[in-house]
């Protein structure tokens, strides 16, 4: 991981990692956030990239001992979709006497990303083979307050 902070109250970091074995393929995320100069407002992005997970056709074949699932494909073989997310954030710390609230615009999801994260089966046989059940959340926008009433 690597951090920096600018002269201008700009922080930016940016992670890179690879899980072969776990099945997670490569990853990066990076995220940088800047404070305004005379606005008192702090924009911040993270943004993650993801390869798809990995998965192999398979079928059940029922024996006398039962039913049992097997590969036709070597384990890897097939991918979902890669995901690309990119999140913003805009805030504003507001004080007053008995302590400050901050307001808060995050969008999450920036680029609508559509991936999916799961199949219906992997069973080749199935009707439903490879389709997709379940999707990223789609874009978003949260409007937030957060009030601290202490010192």
């Amino acid at each position: 991981m690597q951090r920096s902070t600018g002269k201008w109250g700009v922080a930016f970091f940016f992670i890179a990692a690879f899980c072969g074995a776990c099945g997670k393929g490569p990853q990066a995320e990076t995220a940088a956030s800047v404070d305004v100069p005379r606005t008192g407002l702090m924009v911040a992005a993270n943004f993650q990239q993801f390869s798809g997970k990995p998965w192999a056709a398979t079928t059940n074949v029922t024996l006398p001992q039962g039913s049992q699932r097997i590969l036709l494909e070597p384990r890897g073989t097939r991918r979902l979709p890669s995901q690309s997310l990119l999140d913003l954030r805009v805030s504003r710390t507001v004080g007053f006497t008995q302590g400050r609230v901050e307001l808060l615009l995050d969008v999450l999801n920036v680029l609508n990303d559509t991936a999916y994260e799961s199949i219906t089966t992997d069973n080749l046989f199935s009707a439903t083979f490879g389709q997709p059940t379940l999707y990223i959340d789609p874009r978003r926008v949260m409007l937030s307050v957060r009030m601290n009433l202490g010192r």
